[in-house]
């Protein structure tokens, strides 16, 4: 019987140890046949094939956050901002994960050859993933590695095209049309359907992104990669950019034919709207074209599925009174875009943007300003020239600022010249007008409340027939309590903006003692407030119903006016210098310094807008910089500014003689390292009295003092160094002159100086003791409100954030007390601030932690290790890292 069984028994014990000798056996260090078919089926079926689900998931999510701008050419692939990545950011660190699992267990790599065919899709998929996170660097080292080291693989050709979308990704034009004419070569001849599609997309993308790009070669591009067979999805973006080129090439028929196709096709009804949107929106002018694309943008108007695209119907209707030049037009369609805005970033922005334009032009500035800032909040991170658009916006948004004050001023300046029964009746006008208005609005108040109340009783009687048949659903699913709840709702409270206190309609804060007062009469306080010379100063009034509300302001005495009149002038200056050098608008600059110079002719900024006038007018090669010239040569011949017309080469005299005082400087420092004390002394003596620059003279007055104190006694060493204290005291050198004097000493000191070129810049006071190093290591600090959360779930929480969306960095947490209501949590450490600034975005946008960042409870920064010592050391300083946080990692 025993016999029997261990005859069963032998067989499949012998397997299981023929099994155990080649799993032993399969080592990566030996090539024989059979490691290499262990480790190409284990790495084919295991480890990749976890990646490309990985990858896939990644891809699925990373188009779900893609938001395309129908208001420019759509680029071939959609990128988000870095900021929104965050959810994808398991599946590519996931992908990445295995990726280097199944190089590191299974690369069989022997004489510059792998004999594992998986690795090389390995490390492309480790590439791509890498490129999706928009870590373009790591991403072309990876694929740079493919086509180096892995030649022969089936992998490089793709690697290729990804590579060329590295280098425009990153702007490198120049380089990506280099590597797409390599790449031409490689791929071609391989005649694989979704390599060539790859290769045309990738050379479309680069002609539609580079600025010297050609949209009759993108057409081209676009036209080869239809004929490999792309999906449906691609095949309708394709068809759709096709229509937006043609359109540019001005092809109306073309174009038509292609979005009558995406309109016709599309899965994607935005994009089947926007295709309908061009469509219906090919004006040319004529009257009955004008009434058949109204009738057709009306139609789609009152239909309820484009509730949410009236933003781009009435942009759409702006462009025909655009064509047409009905401003009046233009400016109502372009403000009901702005007002019908949903959920549409970049049509708010755009058409913020033009509309501000208009009022701009108009010279309606407040309504300018309004406008601008409106585009500025709503722009998106990835709308084209996101970076010049910010910038121009801060800047038309400052001469706004200047320009209105300048029409606030002289208004001011009219009401106070009128006489006393005439400025009377103007403030009662003011004031019955304001309370006409108030009326009004109180009216419609009323008519909407009867409207809810009537629209509750009808709800309350369908909620009682259909609550007779009506299931025990939760209240949440079941509609028509919903519906009866939203009514009710809206009947007692009205319709209120999501915010907090929603309930209070007047948010002004009260303290403590202020309700203390208000809860006893008999408490009297002195609410005076006094100036710093113990005058009472007198409260605004803010009530429009009160009489001098109109009249506070008014400039009723001479000094008043003259007070009115330098702010004008010092508005109108600034409006002329941002014209002239932030917009380099010359005409408009030099119409605004005319101006000033007009009302202001014995301002004492006439000399220089004269002189801007003069230099202006000589660049426009206009006549009428004659006129500045001899106000110049005859009123202000003793000046700067004339010396400067007389003598053009003046500058170039004043630069030669600072060149030549700097290379005095540096011949001294090197007498200096020398410890040629004497030589060091007579120079500088030579030089200060002579040198413009006050940088160099402080440098050449340390370098005396240290010589004095290496070859005179210690009192006149003291009085050198407390002289360049006194005369230089906010300046560089100051700071080592200081250190000197604190460790005063006979002995000779070596003391490091900067050169003239290498002179620091001072510290900005407001920064505190903070200084900014983009490059240094970084943390993340969430300052915690122990009363309002519990710390030890909070860092819980942050770490299973780190564990879903950064696995791969292996980030620290630990966390202390900075005062008796505040724990620092701090999530270690980050190679740069891009990174550190990165994973700050990413938190805060994470839906566990933004209501508490909201509501205060939480406030995260990145910190540069320096700066992290320097905000836990000193506790004065805190509040000054707020400020300096915004200005260097926000630009604000």
């Amino acid at each position: 019987m025993k016999i029997r069984n261990l005859h069963h028994i032998l067989p499949r014990l012998v397997v299981l140890a023929l099994l155990a000798f080649i799993c032993v056996s399969c080592s990566t260090r030996k090539n024989t046949p059979i490691n290499r078919g262990y480790h190409n089926m284990t790495s084919r079926f295991n480890v990749n094939f976890n990646g490309k689900e990985a990858l896939k998931t990644g891809e699925e999510e990373h188009a779900k956050i893609c938001q395309d701008n129908y208001i420019t050419t759509l680029p071939i692939y959609c990128y988000p901002p870095k900021e929104n990545l965050s959810s994808i950011y398991p599946s590519m660190d996931r992908v990445i994960e295995k990726s280097s699992k199944c190089i590191y267990k299974h690369s069989m790599f022997f004489k510059g050859k792998e004999y594992v065919k998986n690795i090389d899709e390995a490390y492309l998929m480790m590439g791509k993933a890498y490129f999706y996170k928009q870590d373009y660097n790591q991403a072309k080292r990876i694929f740079n590695y493919i086509m180096t080291t892995h030649k022969n693989s089936n992998s490089v050709e793709e690697a290729m095209i990804w590579n060329v979308r590295c280098a425009i990704r990153q702007g490198y034009y120049g380089q990506a049309e280099d590597l797409i004419n390599e790449t031409k070569y490689y791929v071609q001849p391989k005649k694989s359907k979704k390599l060539n599609l790859q290769y045309a997309a990738a050379g479309a993308e680069l002609e539609l992104t580079s600025p010297t790009g050609d949209p009759e070669v993108a057409i081209d591009y676009i036209t080869d990669a239809l004929k490999n067979k792309p999906s449906k999805t691609f095949k309708t973006r394709m068809y759709f950019i096709l229509g937006q080129l043609y359109e540019k090439l001005e092809q109306p028929a073309a174009a038509h034919d292609y979005f009558l196709w995406v309109a016709q096709h599309s899965p994607d009804y935005n994009m089947e709207f926007n295709a309908r949107m061009h469509l219906a929106s090919n004006y040319d002018g004529s009257p009955a074209k004008r009434g058949q694309i109204i009738k057709e943008l009306n139609k789609m108007l009152e239909e309820e599925k484009n509730h949410d695209y009236r933003d781009q119907i009435y942009y759409a209707l702006s462009e025909i009174d655009r064509i047409d030049e009905d401003t009046t037009g233009w400016m109502k369609n372009l403000a009901l875009s702005v007002a019908s805005y949903e959920n549409n970033d970049f049509q708010r922005t755009h058409s913020s943007l033009r509309l501000a334009d208009l009022y701009f032009d108009a010279e309606q500035y407040p309504q300018a300003k309004a406008y601008y800032d409106t585009a500025t909040v709503s722009m998106p991170k990835n709308y084209p020239n996101y970076a010049e658009i910010q910038r121009k916006s801060q800047v038309l948004t400052e001469l706004v600022d200047n320009l209105q004050l300048v029409v606030v001023q002289d208004s001011l300046q009219r009401i106070a010249k009128m006489s006393e029964s005439e400025r009377d009746r103007w403030v009662k006008g003011k004031i019955a007008a304001y309370k006409q208005e108030k009326a009004r609005k109180e009216k419609e108040e009323r008519d909407k409340e009867l409207a809810l109340q009537s629209a509750l009783g009808y709800a309350n009687y369908n909620n009682q027939l259909n609550n007779s048949g009506s299931s025990g659903k939760w209240y949440f699913y079941n509609s028509t309590l919903m519906a009866a709840g939203k009514t009710e709702f809206l009947r007692k409270w009205g319709n209120r903006k999501l915010e907090d206190n929603w309930r209070i309609s007047n948010k002004q804060q009260l303290s403590f003692d202020d309700l203390a007062n208000m809860n006893n009469p008999n408490a009297q306080s002195d609410t005076t407030e006094y100036d710093e010379d113990g005058n009472p100063i007198i409260k605004r009034e803010t009530d429009p119903e009160k009489e001098r509300y109109y009249t506070q302001d008014l400039p009723l005495t001479p000094g008043a006016i003259d007070t009115s009149n330098a702010m004008i002038a010092n508005a109108l200056y600034q409006a002329s210098i941002i014209y002239l050098d932030l917009l380099n608008d010359q005409k408009r600059g030099c119409e605004t310094l005319e101006k000033l110079y007009s009302r202001f002719p014995d301002h004492t900024l006439a000399p220089g807008v004269l002189y801007l006038l003069y230099l202006n007018y000589t660049k426009m090669n206009d006549a009428r910089a004659n006129r500045p010239k001899e106000i110049i040569l005859t009123k202000y011949a003793d000046t700067d500014i004339a010396r400067l017309i007389r003598e053009p080469d003046y500058y170039k005299q004043v630069a030669a003689k600072l060149k030549e005082i700097e290379a005095t400087y540096e011949t001294t420092y090197q007498d200096y390292n020398a410890k040629q004390w004497q030589k060091v002394i007579a120079s500088a003596d030579a030089s200060i009295p002579n040198c413009s620059d006050r940088t160099l003279r402080s440098q050449f007055a340390y370098l005396r003092a240290v010589a004095v104190g290496q070859t005179q006694s210690e009192a006149n060493y003291r009085t050198a160094l407390e002289g360049v204290l006194a005369d230089y005291g906010d300046l560089p050198v100051a700071e080592l002159a200081r250190i000197l004097l604190e460790g005063l000493s006979p002995a000779p000191v070596a003391v490091t100086t900067p050169t003239a070129s290498e002179t620091p810049a001072p510290t900005n006071e407001a920064d505190g003791p903070f200084t900014f190093d983009p490059n240094e290591w970084h943390y993340v600090t969430l300052i915690v409100n122990v009363h309002k959360i519990k710390v030890m779930d909070f860092k819980v929480t942050v770490s299973d954030f780190n564990r879903e969306f950064y696995s791969l960095q292996k980030l620290s947490i630990n966390s202390f007390y900075i005062n008796q209501d505040e724990q620092m949590v701090t999530i270690a450490r980050f190679r740069n601030a891009e990174a550190a600034i990165d994973y700050y975005n990413a938190i805060c946008q994470n839906d566990k932690f933004r209501a508490d960042i909201l509501a205060k409870n939480i406030t995260p920064y990145a910190m540069g290790a320096s700066n992290y010592s320097t905000f836990y050391k000193q506790k004065d300083d805190r509040p000054l890292y707020d400020n300096f946080f915004k200005k260097n990692y926000f630009n604000q």
